[in-house]
């Protein structure tokens, strides 16, 4: 278990894909942040990034601005505004953060039918856990 954030980063740095919009490390996790939550306000931005909300506010207004978002009044309190993800955004966030499938298949042709079962076990076995852990 040492070494499993080392193989992940490995693992990573292999087979991300080449990115063509230049993101910072934040634009990336709120993106990802609203991608698994499904909306989020900019409170919640707030606090979850621990960023004032002025500084939450500018994260919004620039991600607006690039296509990646939308604000969107909630329907069942008006004074409510929540920040979804256009096809835009979720395209950008699934290339920051999600491996490049080209180079999953490249790999797994190089392996047998019971080791790519092994490893879409194990790996699932492991997000299972982890969203038990983390799910909030």
């Amino acid at each position: 278990m040492s070494t499993i954030h080392e193989d992940f980063a490995r693992l990573y740095y292999h087979l991300h894909p080449k990115w063509t919009e230049n993101l910072s490390h934040q634009s990336v996790r709120i993106l990802q942040t609203i991608q698994m939550t499904g909306s989020m306000t900019v409170k919640e931005l707030a606090i979850r990034f621990n960023l004032s909300p002025n500084t939450a506010s500018e994260h919004v207004k620039k991600l607006e601005g690039l296509g990646y978002i939308v604000k969107q009044r909630s329907r069942t309190d008006q004074r409510v505004v929540q920040i979804l993800l256009t096809a835009e955004g979720l395209s950008a966030v699934k290339t920051h953060t999600e491996l490049d499938a080209s180079r999953i298949k490249r790999v797994f042709e190089q392996l047998s039918p019971a080791e790519k079962h092994m490893i879409q076990t194990a790996f699932q076995l492991f997000r299972e856990a982890t969203d038990d852990c983390f799910s909030d």
